[in-house]
């Protein structure tokens, strides 16, 4: 029997490549971006925008290709087939402050590895929170589903009951009565301040003795 050949392995399979791979299309992607910003940039400063476009544009390519490959390569090592937000967001707040130190060491010198490494791990820290809250799904509503027990039923169609003619009539009546009795002693009032007032003036005018 012949002896089986060995398969060639496919790049896919290759745990660098599936990093690399995206990871250069998020620089790209990034460098584009930030081409696209420095020319503005340039424009608006009166600097050349030609040099200040592509050096803009590297600095952003080299940024977002680290980014992206030293999450990636985090996430990796972390996923034991259950990742969770808490996990995706530690990852990239370790990967911006990696990328934000190297890229701060590369273009700016010594000076501005550990601000560009805190700056970008509160940047990949905080987009990684709002991606996560963004596209969390609404855990479903609580339905109570336990029947109603008598009583409840019986207090409900209290409140709802519905009243005949008769008992509404009987009701208006009984507010007509009151209302009535009320103006009643309010014209008992008005007649006796009627009289208070026209016996003062009649003792006044009586002469003194």
């Amino acid at each position: 029997m012949s002896a089986p050949l060995n398969t060639p392995r496919k790049p896919t399979d290759d745990p660098l490549l599936a990093v690399i791979g995206p990871a250069l299309k998020v620089g790209a992607f990034s460098g584009g971006a930030g081409f696209l910003v420095g020319g503005t940039a340039g424009i608006l400063k009166s600097i050349s925008p030609g040099i200040f476009a592509l050096a803009s544009g590297i600095q952003c390519s080299v940024l977002g290709t680290s980014f992206w490959a030293s999450r990636s390569l985090v996430l990796e090592a972390w996923d034991t087939g259950n990742l969770t937000s808490s996990d995706r967001t530690k990852a990239s707040a370790l990967a911006g402050g990696f990328s934000g130190g190297a890229s701060g060491l590369i273009f700016r010198g010594r000076r501005s590895v550990v601000p560009g490494a805190l700056c970008m791990a509160f940047f990949g820290y905080a987009g990684q929170a709002i991606y996560n809250r963004w596209t969390a799904t609404p855990a479903p509503a609580k339905t109570d589903d336990k029947p109603k027990g008598f009583w409840q039923s019986m207090a409900n169609l209290g409140v709802m009951s519905h009243l005949t003619d008769e008992e509404y009539t009987e009701i208006l009546e009984e507010r007509l009565l009151k209302v009535n009795v009320e103006i009643a002693v309010l014209d008992d009032k008005i007649a006796a301040l009627k009289n208070a007032q026209t016996s003062e003036p009649s003792e006044k005018e009586r002469p003194e003795k």
